[in-house]
């Protein structure tokens, strides 16, 4: 064993690279700055200099979200510089995406005696991640990042923060880095006792839907859903968070069902089903609305990574606890095996079912059609509809749409049609303003030459965080963002004028 005496940042920066990163986004500070240098004399890690510390935290989450392989990294100075960073620690954390955030620490004999921007932020991070921690014993260093990186991994994704003090940083430790590698990744799988009883209120179904959520995406389950939905019939609708785990052009995918973003023909058939099969979904409010009347009639299927995720909002008939990736693989393999035994190869196959679904579908499409056109001969303002048709007319098949909270999320998501993987990243839980902008740039810089990255933001969303453009130009990461012009703010507007007052939300000038 060959070891070697170096500062804990050095082994630090081998270890992020062992771990795949390749992009750091940040703000340098006196706390941090023991990493910078050591990130400088290493010279393999790529830095992108954020206008604040916020925004190079979504932009690590959209290089999460928009990566094949790499997980997001965003490193900020002590004080101010790590609260900063709560923001997007929480929208990383509510969306189920691994993201590492390093903060820089004032010397640890300084601590907790009010010195220049100390604050406990392990404490402040701890709602809004899978692990905060601040690394007291400098020997300890590799193993916190060892087990950081592997519990952004495992089970539900999420974020971790890791606080280092200055002292900490420097201070040399000898450690065989060659000899360090990332821990393996166990997932939890569905019994054959389980693939059972699934079969059995399958053949119990008249009308099944699966609806399919974020840990569909996150998993990279996109073949084996096409495979299950070709193979049984089954309609296919994707949660917000989901939307992109088949394309949208599909012949199973029904489009979305809720309250605030669905289509007519899912939330039609959705009342008409019998058995729903949620995967790597939560259940969230803008999805089932009232859900005594969301689970009327109905038995529910749950699979879920987290197990704490079932029940959490509906009480399902059978609920699994699985990667969702191999549960779909093993219950193909287990239809496949039923048909053989029956001699039936039409078993569990919902074709005329289906076939109603898309008609409805192609129904409502073009009563759409006719509904924006009519928008259009009346030559009056353009609104979000007629907009997201002429992106949607307009832009290449290979796109990757970015967008954040608001009218804009909502009709984006009803009117653009999204038929590559990992092609629509968008806050679904968090929402907060301002993210769309540095998020675009994350995913931008992980596909750099692949795809053209498109933005979708209202002006406040697009003005919130606006330095970041900076950031754009500096390090020629090119994408288009379209601003919606909706000056009374959408919907904040909508919600004030319910008690009957405006108050300061109105953008532009009156006249």
């Amino acid at each position: 064993m060959t070891k070697a005496s170096k500062r804990v940042v050095d082994y630090i920066v081998d270890i992020l690279w062992k771990e795949n990163i390749r992009v750091a986004f940040g703000v340098p500070g006196g706390a941090i700055n023991p990493l910078y240098d050591a990130m400088s004399k290493d010279g393999k890690i790529k830095h992108i200099l954020a206008r604040h510390v916020e925004g190079a935290s979504h932009m690590a989450e959209g290089y999460s979200r928009a990566s094949k392989s790499s997980i997001g990294l965003c490193l900020g100075t002590s004080g101010p510089g790590a609260t900063d960073m709560i923001t997007g620690l929480y929208s990383a954390y509510a969306d189920s995406v691994p993201i590492l955030c390093i903060t820089g620490q004032v010397n640890s004999s300084d601590q907790y005696k009010e010195a220049f921007q100390s604050v406990d932020i392990v404490s402040i991070a701890k709602p809004v991640t899978k692990f905060s921690i601040q690394i007291e014993c400098a020997d300890l260093a590799p193993s916190y990042f060892q087990k950081a990186f592997w519990l952004m991994r495992s089970g539900r994704p999420g974020p971790v923060l890791i606080d280092i003090p200055i002292d900490i940083q420097n201070t040399k430790i000898f450690y065989d880095i060659d000899s360090y590698e990332p821990l393996e990744i166990h997932y939890p799988k569905v019994s054959k006792k389980q693939l059972d009883k699934i079969f059995k209120l399958l053949e119990e179904a008249k009308k099944p839907i699966i609806v399919a959520g974020g840990g569909v995406v996150s998993s990279n389950s996109f073949d084996n859903l096409n495979k299950l939905a070709i193979q049984t019939n089954i309609p296919v609708s994707p949660t917000l968070m989901g939307k992109g785990c088949l394309p949208d052009n599909h012949k199973n995918i029904i489009g979305m069902i809720g309250t605030q973003i669905y289509s007519g023909c899912a939330n039609t058939k959705f009342n008409e089903a019998d058995l729903i099969i949620g995967l790597g979904n939560r259940w969230a409010n803008r999805h089932t609305g009232n859900i005594s009347s969301y689970i009327e009639k109905k038995k529910f299927i749950h699979v879920d990574i987290e197990p704490t995720q079932i029940g959490r909002v509906i009480a399902p008939e059978l609920g699994i606890v699985s990667d969702v990736k191999y549960f779909l693989s093993e219950l193909i393999k287990f239809i496949d095996k039923k048909r053989k035994e029956s001699g039936n190869t039409s078993l569990l196959s919902w074709e005329s079912w289906l076939k109603e679904c898309q008609n409805l579908k192609k129904e409502s499409e073009e009563k759409r059609a006719i509904s924006i056109k009519s928008l259009e001969l009346l030559d009056k303002n353009i609104t979000l509809d007629i907009l997201f048709d002429y992106i949607e007319t307009y832009m290449p098949k290979k796109v990757l749409y970015v967008t954040s909270i608001g009218h804009t999320q909502i009709a984006a998501s009803k009117s653009l049609s999204v038929n590559n993987p990992k092609a629509w990243i968008n806050c679904g839980q968090a929402g907060p303003l301002g993210w769309t902008l540095p998020a675009a740039i994350g995913a931008k810089l992980a596909n750099k030459n692949d795809i053209l990255v498109v933005g979708i933001s209202g002006d406040y969303d697009f003005q919130f965080m606006i330095e970041e453009l900076a950031v754009a130009a500096q390090y020629k990461l090119g994408y288009i963002h379209f601003i919606v012009n909706n000056t009374y703010l959408g919907l904040i507007r909508q919600d004030q004028l319910k008690y009957g007052t405006e108050y300061e939300v109105y953008l532009g000038f009156h006249n």
